[in-house]
């Protein structure tokens, strides 16, 4: 039986075409789930065309939100040629009885306890319509992903995953709706996928990407971890919470390991927005310190940031380039509020009326979907598309390269990561914002947009390349 797992993607950037830094997770973890008997392949539609006259027996798709929409006409191309398909990834488990009028079968939820299953089904001719993993399940003895199967254009594509899930409950994240709890790989097994890799390039085999949400979750573990990983000299990156820095031990113990950078949910310089996120662990007096302290053992900061939140306005959404560079965050990472289905930010926004679209393309982190407390939905997609073109303009990407980096590992992912965002400015690569009005018809909001920025934010239903 032949199975093709493929994950799907758009682009969000204007004229960009493909993105070959680095692919997602779920494909080739599930092709490393397939039994012996199935000949397997992957594709990662961000460096690959889909192939609709693949020999495969059964197709399966993984995707997020904003890719749902061209998920569903994907999977409608591959039915009409006869193809059985599968359904699954974040937005799938989030809604699934929508899912469902697009494919054979959904999954819901985490796929390592239902996809040998539904493939054994499939062979047997008896595939059930949904496949519900259940409770969280352990993550020992999983097996390794299979690199081998992931395209050779991919800068980067050794990931591993120690961990699942996060310990906090910010109301605009969906971790909550899609995953239970915290819970860790047993340590060896990580080791496993980071040794055994055999990557095609010398900067493959070097870096290591923790594909993690908040790696120091258990701090315990993760002092464990980082110390298994100090004879491998290998370097590696990931996402953590702000208060990793608040434990000495463990920031010395990561750079120790050959940690290059930690990407933090810095998300806000507002007070006041924190507290309405419910991001509590955040404390905005601390930021520099605890930029500091990972500058300080050789770790570059990667800073994601939102904008949209209720206490942002036109003025404090302008001043981000400058707080940036006086902190000395090494790469931003802004993205437009998103209340996606499942989080307390979707029910606040809901129930206030302020939804003004549930187009899933435009809930992408890039367009602006609801109406802000503080500006107007116009103004709120202009800031950010501004601020986007400054943060990654070439003055500012020298400063952050140029500000004192600590160490080799700490100054390559610098240059590597901010040189990437530059270029794409430099080719014109700016975000695809998009705006929404209560009717689905945004030429009223768009007329309301500086004239300069008018022609950059197109009407729902304009094609995304």
């Amino acid at each position: 039986m032949k199975v093709e797992i493929i994950n799907c993607w758009q682009s969000r950037y204007r004229g960009e075409r493909r993105t070959r830094l680095i692919p997602p997770l779920t494909a080739a973890h599930l092709a490393g789930l397939c039994p012996d008997w199935v000949d397997v392949s992957i594709r990662h539609e961000q460096v690959r065309d889909i192939d609709y006259d693949t020999d495969a027996d059964l197709i399966a798709l993984s995707f997020m939100t904003g890719y749902a929409p061209h998920a569903y006409r994907v999977a409608e191309r591959f039915r009409e040629r006869g193809k059985t398909v599968v359904l699954g990834g974040p937005h799938a488990t989030l809604h699934p009885a929508e899912a469902s009028r697009h494919g054979d079968a959904v999954v819901i939820g985490e796929a390592e306890v239902v996809w040998p299953q539904l493939l054994e089904d499939h062979r047997r001719g008896r595939m059930e319509r949904v496949y519900q993993a259940g409770t969280p399940h352990s993550l020992a003895g999983l097996p390794m992903p299979r690199y081998d199967l992931i395209e050779s254009d991919f800068i980067l594509n050794h990931y591993v995953q120690a961990t699942r899930g996060c310990p906090f409950t910010c109301s605009f994240c969906c971790l909550k709706a899609l995953e239970e709890g915290f819970r860790m790989r047993p340590i060896d097994d990580v080791i496993r996928d980071i040794v055994e890799y055999r990557g095609r390039t010398r900067l493959q085999r070097k870096m290591v990407w923790f594909w993690d949400d908040n790696l120091i979750g258990h701090k315990v573990y993760a002092k464990e971890l980082f110390r298994e990983m100090i004879p491998l000299g290998k370097w590696w990156l990931t996402q953590a919470s702000v208060n990793m820095a608040d434990d000495p031990e463990l920031v010395r113990l990561a750079a120790e390991s050959g940690c290059a950078g930690v990407f933090l949910g810095i998300e806000t310089f507002s007070s006041e927005n924190l507290k309405n996120v419910k991001k509590h662990q955040n404390k905005i007096d601390k930021y520099r310190q605890a930029i500091q302290m990972f500058h300080d053992h050789g770790i570059g900061v990667m800073a994601g940031l939102i904008v949209g939140f209720d206490d942002d306005t036109p003025e404090s959404i302008r001043r981000i380039p400058e707080i940036v560079e006086d902190l000395g965050i090494d790469v931003p990472f802004l993205n437009i509020s998103t209340p996606f289905q499942g989080t307390g930010l979707w029910d606040e926004v809901h129930e206030a009326g302020r939804i003004l679209s549930t187009d899933w393309s435009l809930y992408n982190g890039m367009s602006v979907v609801f109406e802000p407390v503080s500006m107007s939905a116009p103004e709120l997609a202009d800031g950010y598309l501004a601020v986007w073109e400054e943060l990654v303009s070439v003055r500012r990407v020298l400063k952050r390269i140029t500000h004192g980096p600590s160490s080799l590992r700490r100054l390559m992912a610098s240059i590597g990561i901010n040189g990437f965002y530059a270029w794409q400015g430099m080719l014109g690569h700016t975000p695809h914002v998009r705006l929404a009005d209560a009717e689905d018809a945004t030429t009223s909001a768009l007329e309301q947009a500086r004239p300069e920025r008018r022609a950059r934010l197109p009407v729902i239903g304009e094609a995304v390349h």
